[in-house]
């Protein structure tokens, strides 16, 4: 499923709402600021408020810390992540500032936490490196999953995907649904997402859904970066299930030969 979303306006932009006919089991949205805005949250959900761009405050659970990223093709990742019932104010630093924000319900209590680069699970991986002709090489960075915090329900991050190449290839299914949502660079970019057997042309702002069960992978334009962010909602208590389409496994084995030596 595509979601386009060209009309975002001034505060919170709902994207998927969980229980709706998208059956992400999670909330996902945008919230787009302008300098001297204030919001106040207190969900009863596990919250990750991700600063896109722009210079916040952010304070909770009596701490208060005001963090700045001009660009997240080119910066580490800062984020907000928190249990339910957490009370959580965001105040807008810079002329504009947007934050993604993800939600799901998640009894579990952890300790909240602001995560900057040496805090993530993973920071920027220069992944593919030496595969595949390189047609694969992007910069990945994990936030967390249960390795780094056993009480989410998410498994979370970033790809920048450098102009002209894939990523999540081979194309790959999981038990559990995903969401990736898009910017390119320059903004008139687009790539293609490839759903199980149909292919969209995403363009900045756009959205797609995986259900559970749907191969996918991606492309980007030449010229244009493309950036995603990705946000998997874990089951409550079963590990998660990832499977590689097996006929196409062989393009990321470290020996395999390409055209034109095949």
């Amino acid at each position: 499923m595509k979601l386009t979303n060209s009309g975002f306006q001034r505060g919170y932009n709902p994207i998927v709402v969980e229980g709706d006919a998208s059956d992400m089991n999670m909330d996902f949205g945008e919230l787009l600021m302008e300098k001297g805005d204030t919001v106040s949250y207190n969900e009863p959900k596990e919250c990750i408020y991700v600063l896109v761009t722009g210079k916040v405050t952010f304070r909770w659970a009596d701490k208060e810390e005001t963090v700045e990223r001009k660009s997240c093709f080119h910066e580490d990742p800062i984020l907000l992540h928190v249990p339910q019932n957490t009370a959580v104010e965001l105040m807008c630093q810079s002329d504009k500032a947007e934050v993604s924000i993800q939600r799901t319900t998640n009894p579990k209590h952890f300790e909240p936490k602001l995560m900057k680069g040496e805090d993530l699970l993973c920071g920027s991986e220069l992944r593919g490196a030496g595969l595949m002709n390189e047609a694969s090489t992007r910069i990945v960075r994990t936030f967390l999953d249960r390795s780094n915090c056993p009480e989410t329900n998410f498994f979370i991050g970033e790809v920048v995907s450098y102009p002209g190449k894939w990523s999540s290839f081979p194309p790959h299914t999981h038990v559990e649904p995903e969401i990736y949502f898009y910017k390119f660079l320059p903004e008139n970019g687009y790539g293609y997402a490839e759903v199980g057997d149909t292919v969209y042309k995403v363009h900045h702002n756009d959205a797609t859904c995986m259900a559970h069960g749907v191969t996918h992978s991606q492309a980007t334009a030449p010229g244009y970066a493309e950036y995603y962010i990705w946000a998997i909602r874990l089951r409550d208590n079963d590990p998660m299930v990832t499977t590689v389409v097996p006929e196409h496994a062989w393009v990321a084995e470290k020996d395999a030969k390409y055209f034109p030596e095949i």
